[in-house]
């Protein structure tokens, strides 16, 4: 119950920077096994997306990031951030997920200063200005995805 209520706190009403994700962590990649900062991703539109394995609603998470990001007139960039297994367990539910973009395991410092993630898919909405635009819990609809970051599609 308390991380629940940690993490309602760090996805509404803490104002998340981009720039404490993407600079102040170091991601293992889970296809090429590299650690990076994700500071390329500064100034674009980010759709955070933590999985893990065994997890059959973030197969279809995943489905509506790819369409949302096919389908949207402004520049989405999907990630996914693989949390409660190895290496070889989440580079198997990546390849379950079809998850054709940038996808890392999420740091065990960042978990720790969320709280947890109680379960997934967690998806967190930043704009290219950094801000946290909004976070779900569960399974969220292409629709109200669509709603919130492709106003003009």
């Amino acid at each position: 119950m308390l991380r629940q209520i940690i993490l309602m706190l760090v996805c509404c009403a803490a104002p998340l920077q981009a720039a404490q994700l993407t600079q102040g962590y170091l991601y293992q990649d889970l296809r090429s096994q590299k650690v990076v900062n994700l500071s390329h991703l500064e100034g674009h539109a980010i759709a955070l997306m933590f999985f893990e394995p065994e997890c059959p609603w973030c197969i279809k998470q995943a489905r509506a990031l790819r369409n949302l990001e096919q389908n949207c007139v402004a520049r989405i960039h999907p990630v996914a951030l693989g949390i409660n297994g190895n290496n070889l367990t989440l580079k198997r539910a990546l390849f379950r997920l079809n998850f054709p973009f940038e996808a890392y395991r999420a740091p065990r410092k960042l978990l720790t200063d969320m709280g947890g993630i109680p379960a997934t898919p967690i998806l967190l909405l930043l704009n290219a200005q950094g801000e946290l635009i909004k976070g779900f819990r569960g399974y969220t609809e292409e629709v109200v995805l669509k709603e919130l970051l492709c106003p003009l599609s």
